[in-house]
């Protein structure tokens, strides 16, 4: 069985690969925070409509499509949302720089990496809660045997 196919834990996936990529960056920048001209960087924020619209199922699988519907001219347009895992890594505009030319800010990416840390944390932990609750249903949980 193929645990991606199942919408939440694809989605939980795809969390889990953005806020490894996340840490990657996150750690470059605090590796390099004493080198000269180097510019702090960044991911861009994962968003969630682009995790639902990966989750769409397409015709032909169930029949039918689900999209997320506009109903009025207030609701925030999802079209060109980008998805996590593909972001790339951006230069951090408008950030205080030291004479050399460095634009990391120790004290921020610590603060970054322990956010990451605790949203990776998270993630795993509800990945663990529905593989329990897959398991229960299969009969293999704890009082299944």
């Amino acid at each position: 069985m193929n645990l991606t196919s199942i919408p939440i834990m694809a989605a939980l996936k795809e969390r889990m690969s953005w806020l490894n990529n996340n840490q990657n960056v996150i750690s470059q920048n605090i590796a390099n925070a004493d080198t000269p001209n180097y510019k702090a960087k960044e991911l861009e924020k994962q968003d969630f409509s682009s995790i639902l619209s990966n989750l769409v199922t397409e015709k032909g699988s169930a029949g039918s499509t689900t999209s997320m519907r506009v109903t009025n001219n207030r609701h925030m347009n999802t079209s060109g949302a980008m998805a996590g895992a593909e972001s790339q890594a951006r230069e951090v505009k408008g950030g205080e720089e030291t004479l050399s030319g460095n634009s990391v800010i120790l004290e921020e990416q610590m603060m970054k990496l322990a956010d990451n840390q605790m949203k990776y944390s998270m993630v795993v932990n509800l990945y663990k809660k529905n593989v329990g609750l897959l398991k229960a249903a299969m009969g293999k949980g704890s009082g299944g045997r």
